[in-house]
């Protein structure tokens, strides 16, 4: 058993918690001991904390008073349940790029300000206040901790870096950072075909007990890894996160580090989302930290079944976010898991809404497909399918020596399948496809 984590939560964290000013060990235990509690507890809990946000933002910005008033809210008391909060306006990153400083609390004037890339490239910023980043961090290491990769454990992050050369002095302070939380950072930016034994290296020479990656750079190095029958460390878990993790990908990772891989689920606006569970695979959404909601294309509240994700944060009072559309689809499930954890299930992840191809007729093929068609070409190292008009797609693939004219054709017949063949479709072979800003790849990319 491992001695440092221990040490850091009881001896190492309070004394850095006094010099900083932070409260995360308090926040964390309380959201650990949540999960001795019902669901029904829960639901009561994050009602609760709803109401007193809903009476924050009235009083406190200058957006929500306005729009809920147009909506015929004229009293925050008005809303009293869920059925009246699903009713709410919903907000999208036009209406905060548009009434920036109308979201803003007028009390919290030392928030701290957060940007994105963003799946478009394009710049969002957003704040929060200390308080609400702090609690969001201690959500995370509940969700990392149930998954063995908690507070203090020894672990390897395949993660993105600050773009740009840092000076001596952060090195040095981004080096001491991290190795009082007992982890090693590799840039997965930096990573390429020529440089991945020198990954398998670091991680055969620090053997973790846990690794946490993005998706796509640890399926690229687990394939590295079988198709060189290189013998790699064997840590006791792995998450994935930042990007959808589909099972040809953890099939894949889990035969290169024989251990089992989890998939986590968040987005930069609200860190830790969901967690699976070690016993079922089911992602399960932190609900004590904020409201979740998936809606139809009429805007109204479905589940079990895919919809726009909503996302409420309970406690960001510098910057409330409330029924935010963050871009993200999935579906929501009623089920209790058999695991024991009371928190809700997310059945499953469904890609980002700009992920969807249309089809001219107003159809439409989900991105989910087309990683599970491309997997069946060895021809094929990467690709992305991009969308212009609406009348064409044309498919970027970086290709080996094993593609041919009948991947072609193979491919071209089972996306006419699926569009009635209403799409051209243009083969563009490419020698690489550029990582988003963010360092995520997106397999599609529609712009219509």
């Amino acid at each position: 058993m491992a001695i440092y984590p221990s040490f850091l939560r009881s001896c190492l964290m309070p004394a850095y918690e006094a010099i900083k000013g932070k409260d995360l060990l308090k926040h964390l235990g309380a959201y650990e001991q949540r999960l001795s509690w019902t669901k029904e507890q829960l639901l009561a809990h994050q009602w609760q904390e709803l109401q007193k946000l809903l009476q924050h933002a009235y009083h406190n910005t200058q957006y929500y008073p306005r729009v809920w008033a147009e909506a015929g809210i004229k009293d925050p008391r008005d809303i009293s349940n869920m059925r009246d909060f699903e009713a709410l306006p919903i907000v999208t990153k036009n209406d905060i790029k548009q009434h920036y400083a109308e979201f803003v609390s007028s009390k919290h004037p030392n928030n701290i300000r957060k940007s994105t890339g963003g799946s478009t490239g394009q710049p969002f910023h957003f704040e929060l206040d200390l308080n609400s980043n702090t609690r969001r961090e201690a959500v995370m290491w509940r969700g990392y901790g149930w998954l063995g990769a908690g507070l203090g454990q020894k672990t390897l992050y395949l993660w993105g870096a600050d773009l740009g050369q840092p000076s001596r002095f952060k090195t040095i302070k981004n080096a001491l950072y991290h190795s009082f939380y007992n982890r090693k950072m590799l840039n997965s930016f930096a990573m390429t075909q020529d440089n991945k034994q020198e990954y398998v290296d670091d991680i055969n020479d620090y053997r973790p007990t846990a690794m946490v990656s993005y998706v796509n750079p640890l399926y690229e190095l687990a394939r590295y890894i079988n198709d060189q029958g290189i013998k790699v460390w064997r840590p006791s878990t792995i998450l994935t996160g930042a990007e959808p993790l589909h099972d040809f990908q953890r099939e894949e990772i889990e035969k290169a580090f024989k251990t089992p891989v989890y998939n986590t689920f968040g987005c930069r606006e609200f860190m830790l989302m969901a967690a699976d569970c070690q016993e079922q695979r089911n992602l399960h959404m932190n609900i004590d930290h904020l409201v979740i909601e998936t809606i139809d294309s009429q805007g109204q509240v479905v589940t079990e079944t895919s919809g726009d994700l909503l996302v409420t944060d309970l406690y960001n009072y510098g910057m409330p976010l409330i029924r935010y559309v963050n871009g993200d689809r999935a579906t929501i499930n009623h089920q209790a898991c058999s695991c024991g954890n009371p928190l809700p299930i997310m059945s499953s992840i469904d890609g980002r809404k700009l992920d969807i191809i249309k089809t001219p007729s107003g159809g439409s093929i989900p991105g989910e497909l087309f990683p599970h068609l491309f997997k069946e070409f060895v021809g094929i190292s990467r690709f992305q399918v991009v969308q212009q008009q609406l009348e064409q797609v044309t498919l970027k693939i970086v290709a080996n020596e094993q593609f041919s004219e009948a991947d072609k054709t193979a491919i071209s017949d089972e996306i006419n399948k699926y569009s009635n063949g209403e799409l051209m479709l243009n083969f563009e072979l490419v020698d690489d496809i550029p990582l988003t800003a963010s360092g995520k790849h997106r397999v599609t990319i529609c712009e219509v």
